[in-house]
């Protein structure tokens, strides 16, 4: 009879919580675009740190001409014109180079703007095509002479597939992680004041007690209803995360893959992580559904709930590395990097999950006693 009512009450929840296309639409869109964005920023950062624009202002046309055509092969990202220095500190004032390089009759001047976000290559490889440019200015058969006696260059990665990997998750999986955090929190929230508050906001609370199941089996059904949701818009989100790996980050999404498929055990991993976050979150939000008779109220106290939610979420940052795999929520990036270097423990990852579920259910017990003080 028991499970009877509970699922009686959960279909009515989601009859109740049921959206329309639309609406679906916007719940779970919101995630997938902020991954996203998240996911196309980080990799505009690493693309600008990469890659530059830098300039070689030469006297006249023709030095210009024939510098160019030696040092093209070995500066790709230096353009070598004519102008006046005016010119030079004009364009990098405004952002168009990252440095620029100026020569006269007696100097070769690296100009740059610290204003201004500048590579780091870009300055490096402006040092080194200075000086390639003081040994061509002294002697065009000097500098052909001694490109001559140059080896060929080959850049060798000594990086391993397991090095870049473990990298490329200690860059990303803790941003993901925040902003999906937040996301389900902000859902959570949302269900959470609409169909618990909401009860009590719209006078139907007095209609719940006479029902025949108990008010504990009323909110554990609307909670499990708010776990499903909360746990699809988190799934959403991290299916676009995928996804702009394998749009922006496609070397690493052929890793990953490849790893994947040789450990399958690695999809497991990151549905109970997601899980641990959900029992987490939904258990924080019923609570304070559960405390308040108005909306707004609920709504002034949730901040406080995405407070403990982002502080969780950047505790890796603060305590030791082996402790924070068994706490949940916070152990979101540790396991994912053990992932990468094909270290999977499950014992702190049950363990979190374990308490996670304690959690929820302290937070069910918490919210029964506040909703049936509501009734008193």
């Amino acid at each position: 009879m028991s499970k009877q009512h509970i699922r009686h009450v959960m279909r009515s929840e989601w009859r109740k919580t049921k959206k329309t296309p639309a609406q679906l639409l916007m719940m779970l869109i919101v995630p997938v675009v902020s991954v996203l964005f998240l996911s196309w920023c980080m990799c505009y950062v690493r693309v600008m740190v990469d890659k530059y624009h830098a300039s070689v202002y030469l006297p006249d046309e023709k030095t210009a001409d024939e510098i160019g055509a030696y040092l093209d092969e070995y500066y790709p990202y230096f353009d070598f014109v004519t102008g006046p220095v005016e010119e030079a500190e004009e364009r990098l004032h405004e952002g168009k180079i990252d440095c620029a390089l100026v020569v006269d009759n007696t100097s070769v001047r690296i100009l740059y703007d610290s204003s201004v976000l500048t590579s780091s290559v870009a300055l490096k490889d402006a040092n080194d095509c200075a000086n390639d440019l003081v040994y061509l200015l002294e002697g065009e058969n000097y500098l052909l002479e001694a490109y001559d006696l140059y080896p060929e260059s080959k850049p060798i990665d000594l990086s391993t597939d397991e090095e870049k990997l473990v990298n490329y998750f200690d860059q990303m999986a803790g941003l993901i992680g925040m902003i999906l955090f937040l996301m389900m929190a902000s859902n959570a929230m949302t269900l959470a004041a609409k169909t618990i508050t909401g009860e009590k906001e719209r006078q139907t609370f007095d209609s719940l007690v006479l029902c025949p199941a108990p008010l504990p089996k009323i909110l554990l059904g609307k909670e499990l209803v708010l776990m499903i949701e909360v746990f699809l818009s988190g799934l959403a989100g991290l299916i676009a995360a995928i996804a702009g790996m394998a749009i922006w980050y496609p070397d690493e999404f052929a890793m990953v893959r490849s790893a994947a498929g040789r450990e399958p055990i690695w999809f497991l991993v990151i549905l109970i992580l997601l899980l641990t976050v959900t029992l987490v979150i939904t258990g924080i939000f019923s609570i304070i559904g559960s405390a308040f008779a108005q909306a707004k109220k609920a709504s002034l106290f949730s901040s406080a709930g995405m407070v403990l939610v982002s502080v969780a979420a950047i505790l890796p940052n603060f305590i030791d590395k082996n402790l924070v795999r068994y706490i949940p929520v916070a152990n979101w990036t540790p396991i994912i990097k053990h992932m990468g270097k094909n270290q999977i423990d499950l014992l702190p990852l049950l363990t979190a999950l374990f308490a996670a579920a304690i959690i929820a259910g302290i937070c069910m017990i918490l919210s029964c006693g506040l909703w049936e003080r509501t009734s008193e």
